[in-house]
C-alpha cells in the first residue's frame, strides 16, 4: 500500500513540474483545469485504499475462527430407548386430548349465581336458567278492645282454623321459576304454611311460551288479571293484606291467557312474563278459566267449595287493558302514573259462594250459610255473574297512590225455599267495592308497584338502617240489600269499612317487618230474631267494630 502511495506522489510531482516546464505555452485556465483532474483521481484512489485494508480483515478473521475439520461420527439409538421415546409421545399425545376434552366440558359447565339477585342456574350458552328462591312470612296478630272478633273456633280458615291473638306462619314457599329455551318461562310455587288446606299447596304452577312480547300464551295456575293489588307481589304489597275490592275477585285458577304488551314507539319492549306487567306503555290479557267466583280459590276454607269442576262447560272469561300513558313523554312528575280498567262474566252452574271477611282479623262478617227463616236449602251461585273493575295507581319519586273500585254481579239461588211471604228463589245480587291507599318512603327511596328497594341496608356497625315506608288505607264493601232476602241479617253485615296505617322497615331488598293497625267498623251483622205466628222479625243491630293489631317478618327473595 506504501508503495502505491509514493508512485502516486511521484506522478504527481512529476505531472507538477511538467506542468511548469510547458507554462510557457499553455494559458493559467488549462493549467488549473488539470490540477482539478488530478486531485480527483487522488481520492479515488484513497477509497480504493481504504477498500482494500477492510478486505484484509475479513480475511484474517475468517483465518483465525474457522473450525478444523473432524471426523464424521455416527450415533445408533438402541430399541429400548426407541420405545421409550415412542411412549413418551403417545402419552404427550394422550395428555393434549384430555386438555381438549376438558377445555370442551368447562365450556358446557353451568354457571352458578349466587349474588344480590338470588339464586340462579344458567346454561353456558344463556338459553336455559332456573332461579330458586323462597317466600318466609311469619306473622303474630292481636285482637285490641273489649268486644271479641265475630270468630267461629275451630273453623277452617285462611289460617288452618287458628283463633285471634296468635302467631302463625302466613307462608312458607319454594319458588322455582325460569325459563327453557330462551323464551319459555315457568314457575312452580309450593306454599307448606297451610298445611289444613293440602289441596291449595302450590298457589302457582303455570307455563308461558313468551316467544313474541306482543302475544304470549299463559296456561296453568296462576292469578286471573282482574283485580291490581291481586296482581301485586305477595311480598310487594304495601299491607299486611289486601283491601275489601280483592275479596270480589279470583285468587287463583287453572285456565289459560293470551297477554301481550308493547313500548312507546321509539323505545323496546321490556319482556313480562306471567299473569302481570308493570313496565310496559300497553298491556292486555285476555283469559279463560275454570271460575271460581268471590274471594274463590280452587280450594279454600280447609274443602273444595269453589272446585274447578263446578264450573264443568260453562267457562269464565276475563280481560284486562292497562296503560301508562306518561312513560318517556317528559313529564317526570306523571312519568309513573298507570290506569286500566278489567272485567270477567261467566255462567255458573251451583258455584258454591265463599264468605267475605275482614281484611287483617279475617273475621267473617258475610255468611252465604246462615240463611233467613224464609230460605232453606244452600245459596249457589247459579246463573249469569260479571264483573268490572277500574284500576289506577301513580308514584312518584317515594310517593305512592294506588285505588281501584269493583262492582261484582252474580246470581244467587237457593235450592229450597219455606212458605211464606217472602218466598224466593233467585236473586240477582250486586255487590261493590273501592279502596285508597297512600304511601311515603320517609327514607327517600323510590315507591314502586315492584316494592321498595333500600339505598343502604341495614347495618348498625356502619350507621345505615335500610328503608322506612308508612302508609294509610281506606277501604269499604257494601252488600246487596237484596241479599237479605236469602241471607240472615244478624249474622251478615250490609257494609264493612276499614281503615288501616301501617309502617314498613325494608332492612334490605329481601327482608322486612310490617306494622299495621286496622280499624273495621259494620252496618248490620248482629241482633236478634223473633218468631211469632211462624212469622220472623229481625231486630238488626251493628255488629261491634273490630281493631286488630299485627306484625309481620318476611323474607323473600
Amino acid at each position: 500500500m506504501n508503495n502505491l502511495r509514493r508512485t502516486a506522489l511521484a506522478s504527481v510531482i512529476n505531472l507538477t513540474l511538467l506542468g511548469i516546464s510547458d507554462g510557457y505555452a499553455a494559458d493559467s485556465v488549462a493549467l488549473e483545469k488539470r490540477i482539478h483532474e488530478l486531485e480527483g483521481r487522488l481520492e479515488k484512489m484513497d477509497q480504493l485504499e481504504k477498500r482494500l485494508e477492510r478486505l484484509d480483515r475479513l480475511e484474517a478473521l475468517s483465518a483465525k475462527y474457522e473450525p478444523a475439520p473432524v471426523a464424521l461420527q455416527v450415533t445408533t439409538i438402541s430399541p429400548e430407548v426407541a420405545k421409550l421415546k415412542t411412549k413418551v409421545n403417545t402419552l404427550e399425545r394422550k395428555l393434549e386430548v384430555q386438555e381438549e376434552v376438558n377445555t370442551a366440558a368447562f365450556k358446557k359447565l353451568p354457571i352458578f349465581d349466587g349474588g344480590e339477585n338470588g339464586f340462579k342456574i344458567t346454561s353456558s350458552n344463556k338459553e336455559h336458567q332456573l332461579r330458586i328462591g323462597s317466600s318466609i312470612q311469619t306473622d303474630y296478630r292481636n285482637f285490641l278492645g273489649d268486644n271479641p272478633p265475630a270468630w267461629i273456633p275451630g273453623s277452617p280458615g285462611w289460617y288452618g282454623g287458628v283463633g285471634p291473638d296468635s302467631i302463625f306462619l302466613r307462608q312458607a314457599r319454594i319458588i322455582l321459576e325460569g325459563y327453557v329455551f330462551n323464551d319459555i318461562y315457568f314457575k312452580l310455587m309450593p306454599d307448606f304454611a297451610q298445611t289444613s288446606n293440602t289441596s291449595n299447596l302450590i298457589p302457582d304452577a303455570f307455563i308461558d311460551f313468551a316467544y313474541e312480547p306482543k302475544a304470549s300464551l299463559l296456561v296453568g295456575k296462576y292469578k286471573p288479571s282482574i283485580g291490581l293489588e291481586r296482581l301485586q307481589g305477595d311480598a310487594n304489597t304495601v299491607f299486611l293484606e289486601r283491601a275489601f275490592p280483592t275479596n270480589l275477585a279470583p285468587n287463583r285458577d287453572m285456565g289459560l291467557q293470551l297477554h301481550g304488551s308493547f313500548a312507546k314507539p321509539g323505545y323496546k319492549t321490556e319482556k313480562s312474563p306471567g299473569a302481570i306487567d308493570s313496565k310496559n306503555f300497553f298491556t292486555y290479557q285476555v283469559g279463560i278459566t275454570n271460575g271460581t267466583g268471590d274471594s274463590g280459590n280452587i280450594a279454600m276454607n280447609g274443602a273444595l267449595p269453589n272446585s274447578s269442576t263446578q264450573f264443568a262447560n260453562n267457562k269464565e272469561f276475563d280481560g284486562r287493558i292497562f296503560a301508562q300513558p306518561f312513560q318517556h313523554s317528559g313529564y317526570d312528575w306523571l312519568e309513573g302514573f298507570g290506569v286500566g280498567l278489567s272485567g270477567s262474566f261467566s255462567n255458573p252452574d251451583h258455584l258454591a259462594l265463599s264468605a267475605q271477611k275482614t281484611p287483617l282479623g279475617q273475621s267473617q262478617f258475610v255468611d252465604y250459610t246462615s240463611v233467613n227463616a224464609t230460605t232453606s236449602g244452600t245459596i249457589t251461585s247459579n246463573g249469569n255473574a260479571n264483573r268490572i273493575y277500574p284500576q289506577a295507581f301513580w308514584y312518584k319519586g317515594p310517593f305512592g297512590l294506588m285505588g281501584e273500585y269493583v262492582a261484582s254481579t252474580q246470581t244467587l239461588n237457593a235450592n229450597g225455599t219455606t212458605s211464606g211471604t217472602n218466598k224466593v228463589n233467585n236473586i240477582s245480587q250486586t255487590n261493590t267495592a273501592s279502596h285508597v291507599q297512600l304511601s311515603y318512603v320517609v327514607t327517600g327511596e323510590d315507591n314502586q308497584f315492584e316494592g321498595v328497594k333500600p339505598i343502604r341496608n341495614f347495618d348498625p356497625a356502619k350507621g345505615t338502617w335500610g328503608a322506612l315506608q308508612l302508609a294509610a288505607r281506606w277501604s269499604q264493601l257494601t252488600l246487596d240489600n237484596d241479599s237479605f232476602k236469602l241471607l240472615n241479617p244478624t249474622k251478615t253485615a250490609s257494609e264493612a269499612t276499614e281503615f288501616t296505617i301501617g309502617a314498613n322497615w325494608f332492612l334490605n331488598k329481601y327482608s322486612l317487618i310490617r306494622f299495621d293497625y286496622e280499624n273495621v267498623w259494620f252496618t248490620g251483622g248482629a241482633g236478634t230474631s223473633v218468631t211469632k205466628g211462624g212469622v220472623t222479625s229481625y231486630n238488626i243491630a251493628d255488629r261491634p267494630s273490630e281493631q286488630v293489631l299485627s306484625t309481620r317478618f318476611q323474607l323473600a327473595f
